[in-house]
């Protein structure tokens, strides 16, 4: 032990300095010298004086000597108790320390350990010392490299070494170190001894690859996530252009995932998820990358290839296994999928870009009718900076104040007098002049600018209708369109409260227009929000009502008041007579269940005379007036009064 912290405290000076001692033998001597050749002297008043002096002068001399003899003395020992102090502390220090400390001859053979080291590896430190420091290599081959560290031809070649080392235990369990290992230098500047420092790191080493992990990888599927896919693709693109081969981008997304999220649960969710996972790992080959971006999106990374035309067959294959029945609890669940494809160097080589076209190609398979793959073309890129455009025209279009509403009279066919009128927005751009909502409405839906739009829409309404109302003396009703993303806000009652309170509209005269659509997706979440509508006060009415969805089984449980026949069925009147007998049967429908109807798209005397024979409520359309502003709308009103009167 005495030995190791000497090595330790090698910096400490440890060489007590006690000066040369010989001075007092010098002294003494000389005074010996001299009484000897005194004596030769006669006696006589000279040699009193003499012997006199002399002794004083070595007296004095023999006394200062002794006094700075005792001072060096007292200092040494002073020095001396420090030393074997500080000695002791080191010692604790070293014994005691939450570090392992491992002290080594130049050769690598361990001459100390102290307790922690014991505790941490298991070994007595009899089982150690005069062995070589190599017993605590690892047996794992992947960290063989790293076991290197404690061999001594390593250890001959450093002065000193920090980092992280995998080492053995006595019982061959591995665990990591953060080591620092240091050389000690004899007078001669020679490495006589290492000295290693060594702290357990395996917990935090096990938390930093979970965290890295984590960074990487999908937490619910365990594929990579979207940073790690990244990278693969940059790197599979530099591949693909050194060995003049393809690489295949594909972008994926669950048709109507949301649906079955919200019907079935998150859990039910998460499962479905897992599955589809599962399924798209067996679609592809070893070298391929499969990724979950987040939510129902996927994409697959294709690399090395060198046949084009297997691409359409990879994705019919992903097509095929995903629609494969998924037992969800007591549900048996079919999943289609829409699939977007790019190629490198082909389309870009650009990781950005690729992402970018991807989800172009992916968009345009959902428009196409889901459940299919579509491949990057320039004409995308085209039609998406077009949409673009338009969709930083829509920003300046809010900002400008660019927008304006026209109405459409709905007429009471039993009075002949104006019951109602809908709301349509229209654009006025600046430059190119009226741009139609069937141009503008899907980007606003698309952007989600349609939610800042409907709610101008809403407040503009309300307020121009109620000035309308006061000019006349009237009770106008007004009917409002909702979007999809609109009916979804959380805020959406809040906003329909604000607007009647701004403009003061009383709220039986707002009426709130949603599709079939909008409805068939959630069943149970859209009767909960038409109910939070309906507590505002004002009437909610189903738009294009038979255009497609099989709602009539849920018509009685949803809170309604008005019935709205597609244009569709009533365009075809009197020449079809399938689409009379669907106009014929939603009237009859409505009316037993005490609720409105109104026909749109009425453009003729024969549709309105069988509207009116059927017995249908409203209707509005080109034969009874086209839209107009508000303005032509009081001027429409008076021309109405004077024909019914």
């Amino acid at each position: 032990m005495k030995k190791s912290l000497a090595i330790i405290a090698q910096f400490i000076d440890r060489r007590i300095s006690i000066k040369h001692v010989g001075g007092l033998s010098i002294l003494l001597f000389s005074s010996f010298v001299i009484a000897e050749q005194i004596a030769t002297i006669e006696n006589t008043t000279l040699f009193k004086l003499i012997i006199s002096t002399s002794s004083a002068i070595i007296f004095g001399c023999l006394c200062f000597f002794l006094y700075r003899l005792n001072n060096k003395l007292q200092k040494n020992i002073k020095a001396h108790k420090a030393t074997e102090k500080m000695m002791s502390k080191l010692s604790s220090a070293v014994t005691n320390s939450g570090a392992s400390i491992i002290i080594t001859d130049k050769n690598g053979i361990i001459e100390y350990v102290n307790e922690k080291f014991c505790r941490v590896t298991g070994y007595e430190a009899t089982e150690t010392i005069n062995r070589p420091i190599n017993i605590l290599r690892p047996n794992s081959e992947e960290f063989k490299h790293q076991a290197c560290i404690l061999d001594t031809q390593y250890l001959f070649k450093q002065d000193n070494w920090e980092g992280e080392m995998l080492c053995s235990k006595k019982d061959k369990s591995e665990f990591w170190n953060a080591v620092t290992i240091s050389a000690v230098f004899d007078n001669h500047d020679n490495i006589s001894n290492y000295v290693l420092s060594a702290v357990d790191v395996t917990a935090l080493k096990k938390a930093n690859q979970q965290m890295e992990h984590l960074a990487l990888f999908d937490a619910l599927t365990g594929l990579a996530n979207r940073r790690l896919f990244i990278d693969r693709l940059h790197n599979s693109v530099l591949n693909a252009r050194r060995h003049k081969k393809i690489t295949a981008l594909l972008f994926l997304d669950l048709d109507q995932f949301k649906r079955i999220n919200d019907t079935l649960g998150h859990q039910a969710g998460d499962k479905l998820l897992l599955t589809i996972a599962d399924r798209l790992k067996t679609c592809v080959r070893p070298q391929d990358t499969v990724a979950r971006l987040g939510g129902d999106e996927f994409t697959i990374l294709l690399n090395d290839i060198t046949d084009i035309e297997s691409i359409p067959s990879i994705a019919k294959q992903i097509l095929t296994k995903l629609k494969e029945p998924i037992k969800l609890g007591k549900h048996e669940i079919i999943v289609s999928t829409s699939i977007g494809i790019t190629l490198s160097p082909n389309d870009s080589i650009n990781s950005d870009t690729l992402m970018k076209n991807a989800d172009l190609a992916l968009y345009m398979a959902k428009e196409n009718g889901r459940d299919g793959y579509h491949f990057f073309t320039e004409s995308l890129n085209i039609r998406a900076n077009k949409l673009l455009e338009i969709e930083n025209e829509l920003r300046e279009a809010i900002e400008h104040g660019d927008f304006y509403l026209n109405y459409q009279p709905q007429i009471n066919l039993k009075t002949g007098e104006i019951a109602s009128v809908e709301a349509l927005i229209r654009w006025k751009h600046p430059t190119k002049g009226e741009i139609s909502p069937y141009e503008f409405i899907p980007i606003a839906e698309e952007t989600g600018l349609i939610v800042q739009i409907g709610q101008w829409v809403l407040h503009q309404a309300c307020k121009e209708i109620q000035e309308l109302n006061d000019l006349t003396g009237k009770s106008l009703r007004v009917a409002i369109n909702l979007s999809s993303r609109q009916f979804e806000d959380p805020e959406l009652v809040s906003i329909v409260a604000q607007a009647l309170s701004d403009s003061g509209l009383s709220a039986q005269n707002l009426e709130i227009e949603v599709t079939e659509g909008m409805l068939m997706n959630d069943m149970n979440s859209a009767i909960r929000q038409l109910n939070k509508i309906k507590s505002t006060g004002s009437t909610l009415t189903i738009d294009d009502f038979g255009s497609g969805y099989s709602s009539l089984s849920y018509l009685k449980s949803l809170p309604v008041d008005t019935l709205k026949i597609d244009q569709s069925f009533v365009y075809d009147i009197p020449e079809d007579l399938n689409a009379m007998e669907i106009a014929s049967a939603v009237i009859a429908i409505a009316h037993k269940l005490n609720l409105r109807v109104v026909a749109e798209g009425v453009e003729n005397i024969d549709q309105r005379d069988f509207l009116v024979i059927n017995g249908c409520d409203f209707a509005q359309g080109y034969f009874f007036s086209r839209p107009l502003s508000c303005i032509q709308m009081h001027a429409f009103f008076d021309s109405c009064e004077r024909h019914t009167a």
